[in-house]
């Protein structure tokens, strides 16, 4: 259905199209405010996406979902939108924090989602930006670091203190809401 579906939009069907677009928009736009924040900022990304998505859709190949490729292409475009915006900023590895444990299994999943999206999102621009692309979309930190043209330890060290950031923010979520 995924190659169908993908070789009709490269012919330019515009049923196809618009039936890509009311598959996917919302989840592209839901990652687009991932690793913007801003919701205007998302909605503008996620269309350039779409017009990305069927400029290049020829190039699909069914190895993965169509879903997959499209979000492969969404986040290359956000990321690109961020480097050229100069708002990947880069943080010092010598930024001194508390460290503190990461909350249980059982502690986060006593938090509403949205509550711990609004965590995700606070979270400064480059950290949001790792934590989403490693624990969210999956990439190593690898494929990170080529991304982001940043060093792999670098990427590990940024998702380590976003981890310790988010941990502290569960905790006195926990703490003031008595979960």
């Amino acid at each position: 259905m995924d190659s169908e579906l993908a070789a009709l939009c490269a012919r330019g069907d515009e049923k196809a199209r618009k039936e890509l677009y009311t598959r996917y928009a919302a989840s592209l736009y839901a990652l687009c405010i991932r690793y913007v924040g801003d919701r205007e900022e998302a909605r503008d990304l996620m269309h350039d996406s779409m017009i990305r998505i069927f400029d290049t859709i020829g190039k699909y190949r069914p190895v993965g979902t169509l879903r997959s490729w499209c979000s492969r292409v969404t986040v290359n475009h956000v990321i690109d939108h961020l480097r050229k915006q100069k708002k990947l900023r880069m943080v010092s590895l010598d930024e001194c924090q508390e460290k503190i444990p990461e909350p249980s299994k059982e502690e986060v999943l006593k938090i509403p989602k949205s509550d711990l999206m609004k965590m995700v999102g606070a979270l400064p621009e480059t950290k949001r930006i790792i934590f989403n692309l490693f624990c969210i979309e999956g990439y190593s930190h690898k494929d990170i670091a080529k991304m982001l043209d940043i060093k792999e330890k670098t990427s590990s060290s940024l998702l380590f203190k976003a981890r310790e950031q988010l941990a502290a923010k569960v905790k006195e979520y926990i703490r003031n809401n008595g979960l």
